[in-house]
């Protein structure tokens, strides 16, 4: 049986791409098909991550998985004990997928066929070409994920003054572009909760 620690170091030394793990650090064996992916640090999980990728799996006739990047664009990398402690809160019968991709045009090269279920502050994040490498363009992202027959599902959020409910605008996008996006209206899936706020009650 492989062993979570072992897959870590693999993961670590670049040896293996991902590999799939239930919150009892069981390593699992299989495969990420047909999959609507939830991409998160979940510290931690928590019911609005849970009652938005079951209404995406639901929606789209989807697999759920949720995915954990050790490495992120806007934080720490997250170490095998944290990685760990995470793992703990979710169900027993949640599949849990750990990458180093931080970037989405990775995780569709590593994950063909998939619907990446994100939230506004994310989509935000995607359209913002600050966050590229030297010479890559939203052009050469939105490509990748149109060949490898990804799409994006946006879940918007309330703004900060708690009255009004944002979502991505897309209008200077192009119009193939438009259609890797599917946004999630207010009506159909909205929840008001976040880690940051689930952590200030849990302490």
């Amino acid at each position: 049986m492989k062993s979570f620690i072992d897959q870590i170091k693999l993961l670590s030394y670049g040896e293996l791409d991902y590999f799939i793990v239930d919150s009892n650090l069981k390593v699992l064996d299989c495969v990420v098909e047909n999959a609507a992916i939830l991409s998160g640090s979940f510290n931690p999980i928590h019911y609005g991550h849970r009652k938005l990728l079951d209404y995406c799996s639901k929606k789209y006739d989807k697999n759920k998985y949720y995915e954990i990047s050790l490495l992120n664009v806007d934080k720490p990398e997250i170490v095998s004990d944290d990685l760990s402690a995470r793992l703990k809160k979710f169900n027993e019968d949640e599949k849990i997928i750990i990458t180093k991709s931080s970037k989405f045009v990775e995780k569709a090269t590593l994950f063909p066929n998939s619907y990446f279920v994100i939230g506004y502050d994310t989509g935000l994040r995607i359209l913002d070409e600050s966050y590229l490498n030297k010479g890559e363009s939203l052009d050469d992202l939105f490509s990748v994920i149109d060949q490898k027959k990804c799409k994006f599902i946006v879940a918007g959020r309330i703004d900060v003054t708690g009255k009004e409910f944002d979502n991505l605008k897309l209008e200077n996008l192009s119009f193939t572009h438009k259609n890797l996006f599917d946004l999630i209206e207010e009506k159909d899936f909205r929840e008001d909760v976040s880690s940051t706020e689930k952590r200030r009650q849990d302490n």
